[in-house]
């Protein structure tokens, strides 16, 4: 299967620069959309250097932002890509792993790396792995997406599917955006796999602690936003997909 990958990065000039040959290498298998988040230094040199498609936004959006703009990017590509997916900018996931996510896509809408399935082999310190625990089990009591891992940062699409999760503008624009989405399919009754993966944590990373509180606030702007009614007149969406 032939796809599209898309990479949010924000001020990652020094550490995309060290991935370079495993960027490369990403090139010749497919096809490859750098967002520049607004970031202060040349990150968008490594994805010209590349040979990617390159959307800069002129100021800092948030991590969700950046990922629907590639996605919507993608959709509009010529040939269409077969799936759509997104990954962290510094391959916490390696690529090596990603087949056995792509295969699943010909049984599944969504599939999803997780660092939280039996098989799964992770590499993080206290700090996150006690972030990462709190947050997940607010995302389930609050909004019952019985996924495990929400927040894990690999994650493949049906291009039929993407198109309906990603055209509306998101509430959660930054660290929590992977909860609306999933949220969004769960509206939609897509089929999600959540498959494990191996994760090692990579140095520079912009998630902090404090992050975690950002994205409660956000996780409660989600539970009222979608409950009753769906914002953005997002009924139109699901009205879109039964006629599809």
């Amino acid at each position: 299967m032939k796809g599209t990958i898309v990479v949010p990065a924000y001020n990652e000039f020094f550490r995309m620069s060290l991935l370079f040959p495993r960027y490369y290498e990403l090139t010749k298998q497919y096809e490859m959309i750098l967002v520049d988040d607004g970031s202060n230094d040349q990150t968008y040199r490594i994805g010209e250097l590349l040979g990617w498609h390159i959307v800069r936004l002129p100021r800092n959006m948030g991590k969700g932002f950046a990922v629907r703009v590639g996605v919507l990017k993608a959709l509009s590509l010529k040939p269409a890509p077969e799936f759509i997916g997104f990954t962290d900018a510094d391959l916490s996931v390696s690529p090596d792993q990603w087949g056995k996510l792509i295969e699943k896509l010909k049984d599944f809408d969504i599939v999803i790396g997780s660092r939280s399935m039996p098989d799964s082999i992770v590499h993080r310190n206290s700090v996150r792995k006690l972030a990462s625990k709190v947050f997940s089990t607010i995302v389930d009591e609050v909004l019952q997406l019985q996924i495990h891992d929400t927040q894990c940062g690999l994650k493949f699409f049906r291009p039929e599917v993407a198109k309906l999760l990603f055209t509306e503008p998101l509430i959660a624009n930054r660290f929590a955006f992977d909860v609306e989405i999933l949220l969004r399919a769960k509206m939609l009754d897509f089929s999600i796999a959540e498959i494990g993966v191996n994760w090692q944590e990579q140095k520079g990373s912009h998630v902090k602690l404090r992050t975690t509180f950002e994205m409660i606030k956000s996780l409660i702007k989600l539970a009222n936003a979608y409950n009753g009614l769906s914002p953005l007149e997002y009924k139109k969406i699901i009205q879109s997909r039964r006629v599809m």
